[in-house]
């Protein structure tokens, strides 16, 4: 009798199906018959344990193939992430996890994180603008956004899921597992975001929402390919009528602004804006519509 097939580690990293699912799995089974074959790498299930399990409790036999690529990480993550609903905080706490059990899955990681520590020194000294500038440019985005392409997932996904993994590890395993959120995890644990604690307590700050915005924006332009610039330009400024008529239409103000001097400062701080802005375009090499 043959020896029963263990899960490979890495595909232990993702979790179990609930019990409605695996009786859904059984159920198919018993029915149709196993439709994809159990993939076995190095004597192990690399893919595939819950069909395994299923013809295990059916006692009927279970197709497998044998894999000979050279990354398990990628294949099982690509497999389950086409078949099972996981989130994009499972996929980085799970990833977080593999990490710490499989040095070459932490590499690049570490990898990105140096480049960024690199990057930070040279930016040292540095005029603000171009400080500014450089940030806006995919090459010199911070690690955590770096990361987070490499995985599939945002910057501050990346963040959060570090942060729970440095302060409160016992609980990667319940995000990875879908049982917490990243959030939640933090707050069970007791773990505050200072920022979000300063931003209570001040209410609204226009200055942090401001450049929250920017941030975004400029991250969007520097993907954007050079012959969509204009139509990103144009579209961004049709927004921003719209907000400004919704503000009008709410408030029933005819000015976006308190009063006529703080209206015309308001003009000249948008004048400024726009003569700085129109500079890093042309810098970038941006076609400039007319009317910007």
């Amino acid at each position: 009798m043959n020896k029963p097939l263990a899960a490979h580690p890495v595909a232990k990293l993702f979790p179990d199906l609930s019990e409605a699912d695996f009786a859904a799995l059984v159920e198919d089974i018993r029915q149709h018959g196993v439709k994809l074959p159990v993939l076995v790498y190095e004597g192990q299930i690399l893919d595939g344990r819950h069909r395994y399990q299923a013809c295990q409790k059916l006692g009927v036999p279970c197709p497998t193939v044998t894999w000979n690529g050279r990354d398990p990480w990628w294949e099982v993550q690509s497999r389950n992430l086409v078949r099972r609903h996981l989130s994009k905080e499972q996929v980085c706490a799970i990833r977080k996890l593999a990490s710490e059990q499989f040095a070459e899955l932490a590499a690049p990681i570490e990898s990105a994180r140096e480049r960024a520590k690199q990057r930070k020194a040279q930016a040292k000294g540095q005029p603000r603008g171009r400080k500014a500038l450089s940030r806006s440019q995919g090459s010199h985005r911070e690690s955590a956004d770096e990361i987070g392409a490499y995985l599939g997932v945002s910057g501050t996904t990346v963040k959060r899921v570090d942060r729970l993994a440095r302060e409160a590890p016992q609980l990667l395993a319940k995000v990875a597992a879908g049982e917490l959120s990243v959030k939640k995890a933090l707050r069970e644990a007791g773990i505050r975001d200072p920022r979000a604690q300063v931003r209570k307590q001040q209410g609204f700050v226009i200055d942090w929402a401001i450049g929250r915005l920017e941030r975004a924006i400029w991250a969007e332009w520097s993907n954007c390919p050079q012959h969509e610039r204009q139509r990103f330009l144009r579209s961004l400024q049709q927004l921003l009528r719209e907000l400004l008529y919704d503000y009008k239409s709410e408030s029933g103000a005819s000015e976006p602004v308190g009063d006529k001097h703080r209206g015309a400062l308001h003009v000249t701080e948008v004048s400024n804006r726009d003569r700085t802005h129109r500079s890093r375009l042309a810098g970038l090499g941006a076609p400039l519509p007319s009317g910007l």
